[in-house]
């Protein structure tokens, strides 16, 4: 079985800015401190891989903060998607396999179906050392495991590693940390 985590890695702000945020909107969440310039969110709800709730704590977190917020999904290690928002608005989106929930013969029907992804965007927004030509190589290039794509593509944008595999769930039901992070570190919302 494959890894299913959603997160959030926000720009600039503090883990106590972040927190507050979350508890006033009731949300259930675990925040990260910062590590560079992010701090990562793992919302209870969004965490079930529901759009809805992406959406939802992506635009409240980016418009809150006033920072961009770089959403993550992976699924089983076979898609990897995210979205970006900027000022509350999702600015860019992404689906490395957007064709895995249809039937093989509608899939089959199709005709290139668009991954989405802007690489510019994406390196401009989150002012990322790694050229767009790099991460747009990462976005369309053949991987085994999302989890892998993931990985290169947070340290090309400077992301925490821990952002790679953090999920709600996994801490809470299974105490399960990312490398580098500690239960001391995080902040429970509410």
């Amino acid at each position: 079985m494959g890894n299913f985590y959603v997160n959030f890695s926000v720009k600039r702000p503090d883990q106590q800015q972040v927190a507050d945020i979350l508890r006033r909107r009731q949300r259930t969440a675990l925040v990260t401190p910062a590590l560079g310039e992010y701090v990562v969110v793992s919302d209870e709800e969004a965490d079930w891989q529901d759009d809805r709730a992406i959406q939802t704590v992506g635009e409240l977190l980016s418009r809150e903060t006033q920072a961009p917020v770089f959403a993550v999904l992976n699924h089983d290690d076979d898609i990897l998607a995210y979205w970006l928002f900027v000022d509350g608005q999702l600015t860019d989106s992404y689906d490395s396999a957007p064709d895995y929930f249809e039937s093989s013969y509608d899939a089959f029907e199709k005709e290139d179906t668009e991954q989405g992804g802007d690489a510019r965007t994406l390196c401009s927004v989150l002012a990322a050392a790694a050229s767009p030509e790099h991460v747009e190589r990462m976005l369309r290039g053949d991987y085994v495991f999302a989890i892998d794509r993931h990985a290169e593509l947070a340290a090309a944008l400077g992301l925490p590693d821990w952002s790679v595999g953090f999920s709600y769930r996994y801490v809470v039901e299974n105490g399960e940390l990312p490398d580098g992070l500690n239960d001391e570190q995080l902040v429970r919302v509410p």
